[in-house]
């Protein structure tokens, strides 16, 4: 499946429908768009140091508000990154993973005002791997043979939101490890911005 296609159809439909609605409307649900930087880092063995990198995510989101509680669900394409280096000094290397992530979380509003809103917020994430590279690096082959592709996490952050932009600062934790014979749980800080159409 051509991801980009399918999140292009995705943002078209989003904004076919929001059209429809008055962007006023006083209806509890929102949607939009969402995209931004991750700057993630996977720990590997004792033989190497992990280092974060640069990555990318973009998708959609829904948000269901309850007075100043809401409830916010996202499906995300993501690309990300960590730097590995092997403690002897024989040089690094990117392990590179994608993946479709699907965060939910609960949120509390402490400054709500009409056009401006200051968000604090947690939950789960599950995430399931497309296409990833580890096998590049040769020390760890055996180790990442088995990658389990299917994979929970949690998310803790904050966020600003201005008319309908919103800002949002996210760290992202594994639950488990990312193979059932290798201590490893991917870890990144997010940062992202979004737009409601509706």
């Amino acid at each position: 499946m051509n991801m980009n296609k399918l999140l292009l159809l995705t943002t078209f439909l989003l904004g076919l429908v929001s059209s429809k609605i008055n962007a006023q409307s006083p209806l509890p649900i929102h949607i939009g768009i969402k995209g931004g930087s991750n700057f993630s880092e996977l720990p590997v063995s004792d033989d190497f140091n992990s280092k974060h990198a640069v990555g990318y995510f973009v998708g959609a989101m829904a948000r269901f508000d309850f007075k100043r509680f809401y409830i916010q669900n996202k499906i995300l394409y993501s690309e990300k990154s960590s730097k590995i280096d092997k403690i002897s000094g024989t040089g690094s290397k990117n392990a590179k993973w994608k993946s479709i992530e699907v965060p939910l979380v609960i949120g509390y509003k402490v400054v709500d005002l009409a056009g401006l809103n200051v968000r604090v917020f947690a939950g789960g994430v599950y995430s399931y791997i497309l296409d990833e590279n580890f096998l590049s690096l040769n020390q760890l082959k055996d180790s990442y043979r088995k990658f389990d592709k299917s994979n929970i996490g949690y998310q803790v952050g904050a966020g600003v939101e201005v008319w309908k932009f919103t800002v949002d600062f996210t760290y992202q934790g594994g639950l488990n490890n990312v193979n059932k014979n290798f201590s490893s749980k991917p870890n990144s800080f997010n940062v992202g911005v979004g737009y409601f159409f509706l």
